[in-house]
This record gives C-alpha cells, sequence and structure tokens, in this order.
C-alpha cells in the first residue's frame, strides 16, 4: 500500500488527529502533570469507553516496557523517522527498539487452536 505524504507549509501545524504518528516515530507531547515529554510510539489504540485514539509511547529515560496512553491531540511534534528505524534494525545498523505490538497474539494463538 503507497501512502503519500504531504508536505506542510512554513508555519502550518500538524494535525496529529487525523495523521497520526507511525509506530517507532519519537513524538514528543504536552501532560498537565510532567509538563513535556518524549518518547517512541509502540502502536495507535482506541480508548475502550470512548473510542478517542491514544498513542502507546516508552517513554525516554524511564524503564524499558513502561508506556504511556497519550491523545493524539497532545502530541506536539513527530520525527516521522519510525520506518527508517526499522529498516536500519532489520540491517543491523542501528540500536533496536523494543517496542511490539502484542495485542493479536491472543486472537492468532485462538484460531491455532479453532476455539
Amino acid at each position: 500500500m503507497h501512502v503519500a505524504r504531504i508536505a506542510l507549509g512554513a508555519g502550518e501545524k500538524r494535525d496529529f488527529v487525523q495523521r497520526p504518528p507511525r509506530p517507532q516515530d519519537r513524538i514528543t507531547f504536552k501532560t498537565a502533570d510532567d509538563g513535556e515529554l518524549a518518547g517512541y510510539v509502540a502502536t495507535i489504540r482506541p480508548h475502550v469507553g470512548n473510542g478517542e485514539r491514544f498513542a502507546w509511547v516508552e517513554l525516554d529515560n524511564e524503564l524499558a516496557g513502561q508506556f504511556r496512553g497519550v491523545p493524539l491531540a497532545d502530541i506536539i511534534s513527530s520525527d516521522d523517522c519510525g520506518a527508517a528505524r526499522r529498516l536500519a534494525a532489520s540491517v543491523n545498523d542501528a540500536r533496536r527498539l523494543c517496542l511490539t505490538d502484542y495485542s493479536g497474539t491472543l486472537a492468532d494463538q485462538l484460531r491455532a487452536v479453532g476455539a
């Protein structure tokens, strides 16, 4: 599937609700309690209650595997380099990020046993 990138003009701010970041993109976002934080996107998932989409972000300077759900409207910036990080990791030119979405694993296991 080919996805066209839309170039933004000078001074335009990207709407992350309409065009969310992709997995392994490094983003910065604002929080009410901790100010501005940064991390790598693991996945985009809807909230169970109201359907609002959240980015699950592995935070910088935290223990590995600690994620924070970030509303897409709170994202300030994205480097859009997730695809390059995945490619670089596949040829061992960069540190591998251990961000994985296991949400489909249970469904795959249930299909495998025929439940």
